[in-house]
């Protein structure tokens, strides 16, 4: 996933992907479902809300959010200043084939249109299984036209995807259509092994 977000455009970008994105980040945290201590892993974090909501939800816990955008990474800080100065929230800027996290440091992780952006995927799904810790949760949801604009159609994607979480190490890899978008968007969960 590379930093294609700069300058004005990435600012109002930001503001786009957070109106259009909100519903889809609100239900990949509820097939998540993570408990209040639990540590959560936000992949491609935009401008930051997924984060915030699961800041808010995750009252004893952590959320650590990589994406490689200078631009997003300022706009997430500014949504989450007071959960990052409390030490609940942190952001890293980079890619999520190479988060910085240790090895088995996360119960649970959600990406929003996001892993479809993160080539080559192998290398990501890589980097999941190790920082997941075993029988922790992977939810991704991508809306229908951010596949197409990456490469193709739905299927293609989730089955390349697929391959490369089982390669990984992730099991019971399923697909489903997201209710976010009236349907228009696409489900992905993997459990780490």
């Amino acid at each position: 996933m590379a930093d294609s977000f700069g300058g004005l455009a990435g600012m109002i970008a930001g503001e786009v992907m957070a109106r259009m994105n909100r519903a889809a980040e609100v239900e990949a945290i509820e097939i998540l479902d993570p408990a209040p201590a639990e540590r959560v892993l936000v992949i491609g974090f935009g401008p930051g809300v997924g984060v915030a909501l699961l800041a808010r939800r995750l009252a004893a816990g952590k959320v650590v959010g990589v994406d490689p955008s200078a631009t997003m990474l300022r706009a997430a800080a500014r949504a989450n200043r007071a959960a990052i100065a409390a030490g609940r929230v942190e952001l890293r800027q980079v890619r999520a084939d190479a988060t910085g996290a240790g090895d088995a440091s996360f119960d649970g992780a959600i990406a929003v249109n996001a892993l479809q952006l993160c080539e080559p995927f192998a290398a990501t799904a890589a980097e999941l299984a190790r920082v997941l810790r075993p029988g922790a949760l992977l939810v991704s949801l991508t809306h229908d036209w951010a596949l197409a604009r990456h490469g193709g159609s739905a299927g293609d994607w989730l089955a390349g995807a697929r391959a490369d979480l089982e390669a990984a190490g992730f099991e019971v890899v399923r697909d489903f259509r997201g209710k976010a978008e009236s349907g228009r968007i696409v489900a992905l969960t993997a459990r780490r092994g």
